[in-house]
């Protein structure tokens, strides 16, 4: 009995396989988060935000007076 190798599925093939799926998954859920984000963000303004993140620099402030 013989084998057509050409049915087979190279290592090569595999890899450029799962870099085209891995893209498409990234894509679709980039855009999931991107409209997820959008919609929230236009039912709140700014009066609402209540959260205050700081910048890097004054997460260390503190370490460098005291040391």
């Amino acid at each position: 009995m013989s084998y057509n190798t050409s049915t087979r599925v190279s290592p090569a093939d595999q890899a450029i396989a799962g870099i085209l799926v891995a893209g498409v998954m990234f894509v679709l859920g980039y855009t999931v988060v991107r409209t997820s984000l959008a919609q929230t963000a236009e039912t709140t303004t700014p009066e609402d935000v209540q959260i205050v993140i700081p910048h890097e620099a004054a997460l260390w402030a503190d370490f460098s007076t005291r040391y």
